[in-house]
């Protein structure tokens, strides 16, 4: 026997039906900023318990300020946690930003788009390899390999995102968003200015012990991994703010933008 077909009598009959709407601008914008807020608590922890043995060095010269290697050996569970669980974030952002630059990017500098999300899947595994080996000295080959890779990171993914933004996606009009645009433009004009100092200060204190060389390095350190985690939180917010995981009952989870 034939099986009847019955039609819709009414436009909910043909509406989805959504039982989970998440939206996942500030969803991740949340993460990536719960991971500088975390840094700053365990540099505060680790100041008020473990003073003395994170501003000791090799140098006799004094030092006031722990570097950022030193608060992850002492609050090393909490810092494993907090790389541990950035992981699923940081991954659903890159692939985000891979899938909003093929869709906004112009044909020609597309694959420069699809660069910047891919620094952000190395920074990902890079801060993952830090929670795994927290314990690690800072005159470790592996912390300096891990140092330098998001240094690197943090200078292309914010670089190449404000370019694109600014150049490509925007492309000279007024962005609706003046207040995201300011903040990323001043935590983009942090970094970069903060770079050198890190740096240079690094090079003062291991070849010449000059006095709170290190300091100034740690403070300089914690400026750089709070400012990228607060760039992409910021970036986030505002680029995927339409954007949102739902759930209908034939679909199952999809993304769509509204």
């Amino acid at each position: 026997m034939p099986q009847i077909l019955e039609l819709p009598t009414s436009v909910k009959d043909v509406q989805t039906k959504s039982r989970v709407r998440i939206r996942m601008g500030p969803l991740l914008a949340a993460a990536h900023a719960f991971s500088a807020i975390s840094i700053m608590f365990y540099l505060l922890i680790a100041i008020l318990t473990d003073y003395e043995v994170t501003t000791h060095t090799k140098c006799t010269r004094l030092n006031v300020f722990p570097s950022l290697s030193a608060v992850a050996k002492s609050q090393y569970i909490g810092w494993r946690v907090t790389c541990v669980t950035t992981l699923p974030f940081g991954l659903l952002t890159g692939w985000l930003y891979f899938r909003y630059y093929r869709r906004t990017l112009p044909r020609q500098v597309r694959s420069f788009g699809y660069l910047v999300a891919l620094f952000i899947f190395l920074m990902v595994i890079t801060i993952l390899l830090w929670g795994i080996y927290p314990n690690i000295d800072g005159d470790s080959t592996l912390h300096r390999a891990i140092a330098i890779s998001l240094f690197v990171c943090g200078a292309i993914l914010m670089a190449g995102s404000f370019l694109c933004h600014k150049y490509y996606i925007c492309d000279g009009k007024e962005s609706p968003e003046q207040l995201g645009d300011w903040l990323k433009r001043k935590l983009f004009v942090t970094y970069f200015a903060s770079v050198p100092v890190t740096w240079l200060c690094y090079f003062l204190h291991e070849e010449f012990c000059f006095p709170f060389a290190y300091s100034v390095f740690g403070i300089s350190e914690f400026v750089n991994i709070c400012t990228v985690y607060l760039f992409m939180s910021f970036s986030n917010y505002f680029d995927f703010y339409n954007v949102h995981i739902c759930h209908d009952q034939r679909l199952g989870f999809f993304l769509s933008e509204f």
